[in-house]
């Protein structure tokens, strides 16, 4: 081989090396199962009283696109985020739901957001309002109205 062949080789092998160091490691691909990590209410649980409020913790900061909650009769309500914000990506989110969830039976919360990780995702969290299904959660008793006399 000649003097200037290993150089040559030399050379290559540097900048490859070079090539290798400078570019970053390939991050560890977060799993969609633990993108979210706590959530209120809690998945698979069980509460005693109407949900006004949702709550979700992401493992990264992520975006929410929406929103949803699925309700026992098979209808959809819209969340809306508890302080509108402009859109940027965030750990923990908050929504606000159109009116409080006091029908007894099984819901689903449907988000749907991109990330670092993901460029879309679409996670599920199921719970349940105790009861018979169909019943509301009894509140605190009416004010008697007014009454008619004869």
């Amino acid at each position: 081989m000649t003097k200037g062949g290993v150089a040559m080789r030399i050379f290559v092998l540097m900048a490859a090396l070079a090539g290798m160091l400078a570019s970053p490691a390939a991050a560890e691909k977060l799993d969609p199962r633990d993108m979210l990590v706590a959530s209120s209410p809690a998945k698979d649980s069980i509460v005693a009283e109407g949900i006004e409020t949702i709550a979700l913790t992401f493992a990264e900061p992520a975006e929410v696109i929406s929103v949803t909650v699925r309700l026992p009769d098979d209808t959809e309500v819209n969340a809306e985020p508890e302080t509108p914000y402009l859109r940027r990506k965030q750990k923990q989110v908050r929504y606000r739901l159109p009116v409080p969830l006091e029908e007894a039976g099984g819901y689903t919360i449907s988000y749907l957001l991109t990330s670092k990780s993901f460029k879309s995702l679409n996670g599920f969290v199921e719970f349940e309002i105790a009861g018979d299904p169909g019943s509301t959660v009894p509140g605190p008793p009416s004010a008697p109205g007014p009454q008619e006399r004869d």
